[in-house]
């Protein structure tokens, strides 16, 4: 049996080795999830840029947020017969059998920024999620501490796009931190699947829920800037160091929610570097097909951007 194993990865292996073998161009298939999102855009740069320094042939397929096309996508991916795939996934668990028909079939499957449930894909490169949901806690309860002298208030949650590994992740780093902070009190918690619009609506509902919030935590700064938008349509967004001002805190770094900041109305961006993300994709994926080893797990840094730091700093999205 162990023999039989070995002569099956042997045969994976060379698959892999296939087109550099051949000193044929390599075809990388890249799946994105949307295009309908800043920091998806952004990665996306990083892509195209990783296949121009590295010399591959890219070919692009968007599932424009729907599943069942991401997995038709990969699907013909395969058929296509491309050298490797990229994707980030738009459900964890729905994509799942399509990756693991790629495996199976000897291509090469990289994730970015959202896993892929139950299958072990080559590299899975992302930001430490949990812990960035983790700092978004911290950075809460010292604001509250500044506000009252004490660590309490209360804490609504806009939540990202149910059945994503990184909204799952987000939100574990969150709650588990907020058990550190008795005193923070997480009156809810609801689904804005990492869109604008939808924030709005959810946070319009739940400020009228909850007149008292304290702070507002978004799994992305489409969620926040969302929320900040909908504070203003109800005459409650403040500046900070006003009275009235409701702390927001979001992931990301987008362009919006570095101008709220600058201008007082967002207090910090996890900042995250989907840029980077997206030619780390493209590098190990290289080097995997001419035989190097490539990390299992790659996570890409973050970094919190406020009123102090945001001129200060190179941002990917500016």
């Amino acid at each position: 049996m162990k023999k039989y194993m070995r002569v099956v990865l042997a045969a994976l292996f060379a698959l892999a080795l296939g087109a550099f073998a051949q000193g044929d161009k390599v075809v990388i298939g890249y799946s994105i999830s949307t295009l309908n999102n800043a920091f998806f855009v952004g990665m996306t740069k990083g892509v195209e840029n990783g296949a121009k320094k590295f010399g591959v042939e890219l070919i692009t397929v968007n599932a424009n947020g729907d599943s069942a096309k991401q997995v038709a996508d990969v699907e013909d991916l395969i058929t296509k017969g491309v050298d490797a795939i990229i994707i980030n996934p738009r459900d964890a668990e729905a994509i799942a059998p399509a990756v693991k028909k790629a495996l199976d079939a000897g291509i090469p499957v990289f994730a970015l920024d959202r896993g892929v449930t139950g299958v072990e894909v080559t590299s899975f490169l992302e930001t430490d999620n949990v812990a960035m949901g983790r700092l978004a806690a911290d950075l809460i309860a010292e604001a509250m501490k500044a506000k009252y002298g004490e660590v309490k208030g209360n804490v609504i949650e806009l939540v990202g796009l149910v059945g994503t590994t990184a909204a799952r992740d987000r939100g574990k780093g969150f709650h588990e931190q907020l058990k550190k902070y008795p005193g923070l009190k997480l009156v809810a918690s609801q689904p804005a699947d990492f869109n604008q619009e939808k924030a709005f609506n959810v946070t319009s509902n739940l400020v009228l829920a909850h007149p008292d919030v304290d702070a507002i935590y978004g799994h992305n700064d489409d969620n926040t800037v969302g929320a900040a938008r909908a504070l203003k349509a109800m005459g409650r967004l403040k500046k900070v160091g006003d009275p009235g001002h409701i702390y927001i805190v979001g992931i990301d770094g987008i362009k919006q929610a570095l101008d709220l900041i600058r201008q007082g109305y967002i207090d910090c961006t996890i900042s995250q570097e989907p840029v980077l993300m997206g030619e780390k994709a493209v590098e190990f994926a290289v080097k995997y097909l001419k035989g190097e080893e490539v990390p299992k797990h790659f996570y890409t840094p973050f970094t919190p951007v406020t009123k102090d730091n945001v001129d200060k700093r190179q941002n990917w999205a500016e």
